[in-house]
């Protein structure tokens, strides 16, 4: 890119300036003043222009080039725009709003609505945790349970209970046995 720049550089400097421009002849010829025989160049053209230079404000340059749509602001504050969500503001929840947008650069969309400052809105970021639907709980369902989690509970607690009084080492039957052997 940075060649091809270089190169145009070059031609405009070199060629185009200093050659006579069809379009300068016939804007002259359109209002009936002669011009020289060689024509006007550019360069000629800018050079006995004496008007001062008026530079307009970069803001509204951009915003001549800017892009237009409208869209509804969702409840949340949002509005998706070529794909994505972005946050406006949830006071404009349901309003039909202007927006504004670089074509080669859409992170940032301007806002626009009857009597307010423009919003700058960003894309909403949303995480790898968040779904977009929630799973319905269960209970919440018209599925029949299978089984009751009170009575899993239970006979978790009881299997838990018997498996520790297996394990553990009784001598009374011992000492029974033992007393039987000595009357």
């Amino acid at each position: 890119m940075e060649e091809l720049n270089r190169l145009w550089k070059i031609f405009l400097d070199q060629d185009y300036q200093k050659e006579p421009h069809g379009g300068i002849r016939k804007y002259y010829e359109s209002m009936d003043v002669s011009v020289p025989d060689g024509g006007i160049s550019p360069l000629q053209e800018w050079n006995r222009d004496s008007r001062e230079l008026i530079f307009i404000d970069t803001g509204v340059v951009g915003e001549a080039f800017m892009h237009h749509e409208d869209r509804t602001i969702d409840a949340a504050g949002c509005f998706s725009f070529d794909g994505f969500m972005y946050e406006a503001s949830t006071s404009l929840a349901g309003a039909k709003v202007g927006i504004a947008y670089d074509p080669l650069d859409t992170s940032v969309i301007t806002v626009n609505y009857q009597g307010m400052e423009p919003i700058r809105a960003k894309r909403v970021a949303i995480s790898a945790h968040a779904q977009k639907k929630p799973p319905v709980p269960a209970a919440m369902t018209d599925t029949i349970p299978e089984t009751s989690r009170f009575l899993d509970a239970l006979e978790k607690r009881y299997n838990e209970e018997n498996r520790m009084a297996a394990d553990a080492i009784s001598f009374g039957s011992y000492r029974k046995k033992e007393a039987a052997a000595h009357v």
